[in-house]
């Protein structure tokens, strides 16, 4: 467990377990918006890290960027590639109330994740899958990053020169939108 990473879990969310297979920035930051509510997040990488933990930091052997965006959280590093690491998180999905990853839409069938394996696993799991240009289409196996999708969109001739950070704004913004979808999910399953 990386030091910073652990607190008493209070708040509306409190009780409500949330798997974090996210890495980098707006599904990271959208279940940090989830701890803060008081869920119980367990943020699962890969042995590598998430790659956040590479962002350039004046802080020595850490990422501010990394423990900013996962601040709240509990972490376990697994490797989804063996049958060890999968079996550990099938386990931990029996009990689980949310996955949230943001892998290509190809990925989780293959690691063995998909949302229809866990549901046989789990099936009051609330699963949300987040992808930077959706499940098809031609884009759709690419990497979702800020910095490309604003330079598909023009959007990147506004950073830099002007005082307004749209490119931030916008994945702060994709992170409050899944975590309010995994909030609106998590009512629902209560209500049952």
């Amino acid at each position: 467990m990386t030091p910073g990473l652990t607190r008493e879990p209070a708040g509306p969310l409190s009780g409500v377990t949330i798997l974090d297979l996210c890495s980098y920035l707006a599904g990271p930051y959208g279940c940090t918006l989830l701890a803060d509510l008081g869920a119980d997040v367990i943020k699962i990488e890969a042995p590598q890290g998430d790659m956040l933990r590479q962002f350039p930091s004046s802080l020595p052997g850490e990422a501010r960027f990394f423990l900013g965006t996962n601040r709240g959280k509990r972490a376990l590093a697994l490797d989804l590639k063996q049958p060890e690491g999968l079996a550990i998180l099938h386990r931990m999905v029996e009990t689980a109330d949310v996955l949230v990853e943001n892998f290509r839409p190809s990925v989780p069938a293959r690691l063995g994740i998909d949302y229809p394996r866990l549901k046989k696993i789990n099936p009051r799991l609330v699963y949300a899958g987040l992808t930077g240009y959706g499940d098809t289409g031609p884009l759709s196996e690419k990497g979702g990053f800020d910095q490309v999708l604003q330079s598909l969109t023009g959007m990147a001739v506004f950073q830099g020169g002007g005082p307004s950070p749209t490119g931030s704004r916008r994945r702060c913004s994709t992170a409050r939108k899944a975590a309010r979808a995994n909030i609106s999910a998590c009512h629902c399953c209560a209500a049952r």
